[in-house]
Order: C-alpha cells, then structure tokens, then sequence
C-alpha cells in the first residue's frame, strides 16, 4: 500500500508538446484504454506554456477536444481551458469532488462526480444536456483516490459507481440502458472492446460483461495477507484476445477475453500494481511502492527491465513509438526508453522543486 498520502496539485500544466498530441477523446484516449501516439514529437526537456489554479486538487487527467483542454477538479467543478492560452471557455459547477477523467463524443462531455450524478455537457457552452442519478457515491479508503472515467462507444456510455453498479446508458438522453451489481464499489473504469465490457471491482473480481449488461464471466483475485480481497481499483487494456490489469493484491493478471482462462500472473512483491499500458510486445505497469515501473513481456508475463523511480506512481503511461511517458508522486514527468529500459525526467513542477527536500536526501 502507497506509504506516503497521495499528494497532488492545484495547477493545470500545458507543455510546448500539447498540440503535437493525438486529439483525445476520453481516458488514454479511447474505449480499449490504448494509450497510444504514432510518432508523436516531444522534447527531452520542456518548458510551461500556461498554467491554470484550481480551486481543490486535481486528480483527473486531461483530456484535449479540439481548440479545448478539459479536466475535473476537487473544487467540484469541471473545466475547459483553451489549449492556447489556458483561460477558462466555461466551467461547470457540481456538488461533489470531480476526480474522474471527462469522456468526449458527438460534441458531449460525460463524467461522474461525487454527487453522485453522471452528467452530459455541451462541449463547447458548458451547457447541461442531462444528468443520471445513480445510488450514490462514497470512498473505498484513504488510497481510493479516483472516480471511474467513463468509456463512450457506439452511442452508449458505459462507468461504474461507489454505489457497486456498472452502467450503461443511452449516451443521446442518459436513460439508463442496464446496470450490473457487483459486490464493491467500482472506481476502476471500464476497457470496452468490440463486443465485450472488462471492468474490476473493490469485490476483489474482474468482471467481463456483454455488450447487453449480461455476465459472460468473473474472476478472482488471488487474495494478499493484508488485502485478501485482491481489489481492482484502475482499468485495464485489451488487446487483441488478451486483457491485461493490476490488483491490490501485488499482481499482475493477463487472461483470455473470450472465457476468462489464464495466460499468466506475475507477482509484484511489496507493491500494488497500478495500471498497465502496451507498447508493441511489452506490458508496461505502474507501481504503487516497488518505486519503479515495470516492463513484461506480454505474451509469456516475463520480466524485461523494471528502472527505479523515487516515489508511487498511479498514472498510465502514454506511449510513443520509442518512449512512454508518466507522473509519479514526486511531481516529475519522465520518459521511459523503450528500447534501453532507461528513465529520465523531462518536467518538474514548482511545487516538486520547492517541497522535494522534505522527503528527499539529495546528497545520498
């Protein structure tokens, strides 16, 4: 479990590279969760182009929407910046914590907050097109820092909820299409795939769903002596028959879409794994207390390199052809080589640099 309170933000940070990004349309960028850019351009060393405060701290992730940056924040509202100079296009005021990462499509914004209410926005006025009430949201722990991000395919938004249930609804008039009870809360969100839903829950099972709410199959998490449970608390990725996530309970799990069988587990001693993302033949998972980030091979789940990284780190990873990118507690950016399994840091934030001495020896 992640030793140091997670600590985050109230600044929204714009980079030279944001324009030369894919436009993104939800949470690593589509419904499989893919976090993916071909050939994408960046610098080893970047510079602030605009910053935006807050008026709470920031746990969602931004999402790009033509001329418009979009990001939740835990003042309860939710934001779009204009991407050229971070002034604020219009912002919406719920009545709880926004720490879901917003989805975007056919012009409609769609995330959940703690109000419990799922809300769909005009993207470009703000404007509330119309809101789902679920049965309420609430808090797993103090490690349960995120909402689930909606996934948006095929004119059906598909989230899950504090209140246990995974939705689908009719992403035209937010009618509830169907809803399946697990027996957790579910903050993971979902990885759709052309016929299927895979989403974990604070149950401790990996569920995968029918594209009609029906249950196809359900798995188990081997279960830790301090987290028996095994919980799924982020999202996964799928790929081609295979899906791959992370549990509480420090493993790594890849099975076969189709039934539910297993391709393999790998175990993290020590360590939540966080969140996986694919580059080419290696699964790349973030770390919750191993300080590292680690690289497998996909097919077989062998170990191909794990470089250190002095803090936690929730975030996905987002992939270029030769590099990976991803935040860690300690408040820098850093670049993963995909070729060398080297690390390096391309961005720090002011914060990062005035408060990295509290918890930092730098002269050991």
């Amino acid at each position: 479990m992640p030793h140091l309170k997670k600590y985050f933000y109230y600044t929204v940070f714009a980079f030279f590279f944001l324009g030369m990004v894919v436009q993104a349309q939800q949470l690593a960028r589509t419904a499989d969760r893919h976090n993916y850019t071909s050939g994408a351009l960046i610098q080893d060393k970047l510079q602030v182009k605009w910053r935006f405060q807050t008026k709470g701290q920031v746990y969602s992730s931004p999402v790009l929407y033509a001329d418009k940056v979009i990001i939740g924040s835990c003042d309860s509202n939710l934001y779009a910046l204009n991407k050229a100079d971070g002034s604020v296009l219009w912002k919406y005021k719920t009545g709880g914590e926004v720490r879901a990462t917003a989805a975007v499509d056919q012009q409609v914004v769609y995330f959940l907050s703690a109000d419990g209410h799922f809300y769909a926005l005009d993207v470009h006025t703000g404007k509330q097109l119309w809101t789902f009430k679920t049965e309420g949201e609430k808090t797993y722990d103090i490690w349960d820092y995120f909402q689930s991000s909606a996934a948006v395919e095929s004119g059906i938004v598909y989230f899950g909820s504090g209140d246990g249930h995974i939705y689908a609804l009719d992403a035209k008039n937010g009618k509830e299409i169907w809803k399946y009870k697990t027996a957790g809360i579910v903050h993971a969100s979902p990885t759709v795939t052309a016929h299927e839903i895979l989403i974990g829950s604070f149950d401790g099972y990996f569920y995968c769903l029918e594209k009609n709410g029906d249950l196809r199959w359900k798995f188990k998490t081997i279960g830790e002596h301090y987290f028996p449970k095994g919980e799924v608390q982020f999202h996964a990725v799928a790929a081609d028959s295979s899906v791959y996530f992370g549990a509480r309970d420090f493993n790594s799990y890849a099975l076969k879409i189709k039934d539910g069988t297993g391709h393999w587990v790998y175990h993290q001693p020590g360590s939540w794994i966080s969140v996986p993302s694919l580059a080419g033949k290696q699964l790349l998972l973030t770390m919750s207390d191993s300080y590292s980030v680690l690289a497998l091979d996909k097919v077989y789940g062998g170990k191909l390199y794990e470089p250190r990284i002095p803090l936690n780190t929730f975030s996905s990873a987002s992939i270029t052809d030769s590099a990976a990118y991803f935040g860690a507690l300690d408040g820098v950016l850093y670049k993963l080589d995909l070729s060398k399994g080297t690390v390096s840091s391309v961005f720090q934030t002011t914060s990062s640099k005035l408060n990295r001495s509290n918890f930092f020896d730098e002269k050991r």
